[in-house]
């Protein structure tokens, strides 16, 4: 079996978006995908995707562009878990 993180990527973001989060896009760095959901404004759940040997290998990151959590964002947490579970329910392979 190949990867291919981009493909991946745009699996995940297109089913994210069918749960409901709809501010999702996928941004392309070469070797890895980042799906950035945007949970509240300019608070983020930055999933990393990238693959080596067959095997997909997913990293998690949340907060502003910076992955910085101001107080006034920690509201924004719930809906930021709930984008963490999913991804972890869709991550390949399960």
């Amino acid at each position: 079996m190949s990867c291919d993180h981009k493909s991946e990527s745009e699996r995940l973001a297109s089913v994210l978006r069918s749960y409901g989060f709809e501010k999702v896009r996928v941004e392309g760095y070469g070797s890895y995908h980042i799906v950035v959901v945007e949970v509240c404004d300019d608070f983020y759940v930055f999933t990393s995707v990238s693959c080596s040997d067959s095997t997909y290998y997913y990293e998690l990151a949340v907060g502003d562009e910076n992955f910085i959590i101001a107080l006034e964002k920690v509201p924004c947490l719930d809906r930021a878990v709930e984008v963490i579970k999913k991804v972890y329910e869709l991550a390949v392979p399960r």
